[in-house]
């Protein structure tokens, strides 16, 4: 049979842009991070509209949808450009005839599950297209698209979204973002000099004190110190190295953005702020049910971490920091214009706020908790040192492979995961059939529990991604 994905031909290999560290991490044996973009529409598409789109939409949008990695006789892996046949990435499952929503919804799930257990093949971009033609709870069919993250991360992905699609009231109208301002301005003190002074320098040992306790937080993490089994973390988790495909479970719940805002107003958080707050104490109860049932004691022999009386607890979260607000950017808006195409994302080691009380807990304070994290964390250096000091310093040790293992490490070792990103106002409609939910999730991730947000349409969209021990194949 011949391969579409020849390369082409009198192209010198020394002009095809090499694959960033990162892009090779996240893409090799030991990490291999695929996100899933799922979009419920609420007409049905045809396979013919998805193949159009995919032609005259989402390649034209990054010369990566039409690259492979290649390494080369030097041994320098690159992005190197090949023809593309987009039949060849769009997959059109098959399930039984004639069933309820609700089977149709279980059976999406189960194909979720089934293609996250699937990596992608070498020979061809990394990208695929699922449409799934039954109608699930949420729509009248599904569109899945499955990224490898060393394509881009997440706003880079996003901004394809926002360039392909169109508005669902106006197809001519372009969709717009909230105006969320990402650095806020400086203050100015024109008060006492002396105590504006004294004010800088007491900032400044602060800021000292956390960007230490950071820098050695972050490199116990990233080697050897790791949170102990819990609730949400498995002993498998904990011991060994975890299998990168496993079968998962999907489950999203969808929020008022109207409310969430109004929370974060009365309390002056931040959006990040609430939805640690509100993952926490979510986490909370979900572990206080469980400890009730579970084994208190280890293989070891040791008592686990629990949240369970608030004592011995120690659980920590690996949170995205979008590294763009740090490059002049003063919006998102301007971000997603932006050609700022990459992995632009890292990961920030956060204490997962608790509390001692066990039944009676109000959601606010978790709130207030992680807000107070966060704050602590916005008056520290370690942002600008995660580069230099840790992603290069990985590199000059140990090579590639000292970065992939500092990656797997850092999501190993700490407990659960959390990604948000920001999307547009508006409903979005992918060639006039109009969205009705958007949610992501990420596979290959060494953790037992994981967890995405998007605000989009008005909407607060949650998804949690959980490992499990085995599934059934219910699709074709």
């Amino acid at each position: 049979m011949e391969n579409h994905y020849n390369n082409e031909t009198n192209r010198d290999e020394e002009t095809s842009p090499p694959v960033s560290p990162l892009s090779q991490s996240f893409n090799s044996t030991t990490i291999s991070l695929n996100i899933f973009a799922i979009f419920e529409l609420e007409t049905p598409i045809t396979e013919f509209e998805v193949l159009k789109f995919l032609l005259n939409h989402f390649l034209p949008s990054s010369i990566r949808f039409s690259s492979i990695m290649e390494k080369n006789w030097k041994g320098i892996v690159r992005w190197r450009k090949v023809d593309v046949q987009v039949e060849d990435h769009l997959i059109v499952p098959t399930f039984p005839l004639g069933l309820t929503s609700e089977r149709y919804d279980n059976y999406l799930r189960e194909y979720l599950s089934k293609i996250c257990c699937e990596n992608f093949s070498d020979d061809k971009p990394l990208w695929e297209v699922h449409l799934v033609k039954y109608p699930s709870l949420s729509g009248a069919c599904t569109m899945i698209f499955k990224l490898s993250h060393a394509i881009g991360d997440g706003y880079s992905f996003i901004r394809v979204f926002f360039m392909s699609f169109g508005r669902a009231d106006k197809s001519s109208t372009p969709l717009t973002f909230p105006r969320v301002t990402l650095i806020k301005s400086q203050q100015r003190d024109d008060g006492n000099r002396v105590i504006g002074l004294g004010k800088k320098l007491f900032e400044l040992m602060q800021k000292c004190m956390n960007t230490s306790f950071d820098v050695m937080e972050t490199l116990l993490r990233t080697t050897y110190y790791e949170d102990r089994p819990s609730a949400i973390r498995s002993e498998t988790s904990a011991k060994g190295k975890m299998e990168l495909f496993r079968p998962l479970n999907i489950h999203s719940l969808t929020l008022s953005l109207e409310r969430v805002k109004k929370v974060k107003t009365k309390l002056g958080a931040t959006m990040n702020d609430v939805i640690i707050g509100l993952l926490s104490y979510i986490i909370h109860l979900y572990a206080v049910r469980k400890n009730k049932n579970m084994d208190q004691y280890g293989e070891d022999g040791l008592k686990k971490d629990s949240i369970n009386g608030g004592t011995n607890t120690s659980m920590t979260i690996c949170v995205t920091l979008n590294m763009r607000i740090f490059k002049g950017f003063t919006n998102i808006e301007d971000m997603i214009r932006a050609d700022a195409w990459g992995n632009h994302t890292r990961l920030l080691f956060t204490p997962l706020p608790t509390s001692r009380n066990l039944e009676e807990v109000n959601p606010l304070d978790f709130i207030f908790k992680a807000k107070d994290i966060m704050d602590r964390k916005k008056k520290s250096m370690i942002f600008y040192l995660i580069d230099s000091l840790f992603l290069k310093a990985a590199m000059w040790a140990k090579g590639q492979k000292g970065l992939d293992g500092l990656l797997y490490s850092s999501f190993k070792n700490t407990s659960t995961f959390i990604s948000s990103v920001i999307g547009p106002k508006e409903q979005m409609a992918i060639m006039n059939h109009p969205v009705s939910s958007f949610y992501y999730f990420m596979s290959g991730i060494p953790q037992s529990i994981t967890f995405t947000s998007v605000s989009c349409m008005e909407q607060l969209k949650l998804a949690e991604r959980t490992t499990m021990k085995s599934r059934k194949n219910t699709a074709k």
